[in-house]
């Protein structure tokens, strides 16, 4: 794995027992589909199953650190998701619209850059 990185943002921003971490967990998924999550202590791992890209977060006196191996940037994709949803004013589900067409299925907001769906 590559050398560790300060996390913008906390994983408890998917992992927390709110209805907002859960709403961001769908979005993280639909950023990164093939990714599983695990936390083991506190530090948590995603695998992506199809790529072999792995990424840990493990906390640091203030801070989080994250270590990312593999083609994909997996914390990175997932941080990128968690910005434009901040950017956005933190837009609830009701807001998001499903398009589904022949290529496939694309999650949307107006002020957000268009999620894929995983392919069945």
């Amino acid at each position: 794995m590559a050398r560790p990185t300060s996390s913008r943002h906390t994983p408890e921003r998917i992992t927390a027992a709110t209805e907002e971490a859960f709403h961001l967990r769908f979005l993280a998924q639909c950023a990164v589909p093939d990714t599983q999550m695990t936390t083991v202590g506190e530090v948590l791992h995603l695998v992506d199953v199809v790529t072999g890209s792995a990424a840990t977060l493990t906390p640091r006196e203030s801070r989080w650190e994250v270590r990312e191996g593999g083609p994909v940037k997996l914390w990175e994709q997932i941080e990128r998701v968690l910005s434009a949803y901040d950017e956005a004013g933190r837009p609830g589900p009701e807001t998001f619209t499903l398009h589904v067409y022949e290529g496939g299925q694309h999650l949307r907001h107006p002020q957000m850059p268009i999620l894929p769906l995983p392919q069945p």
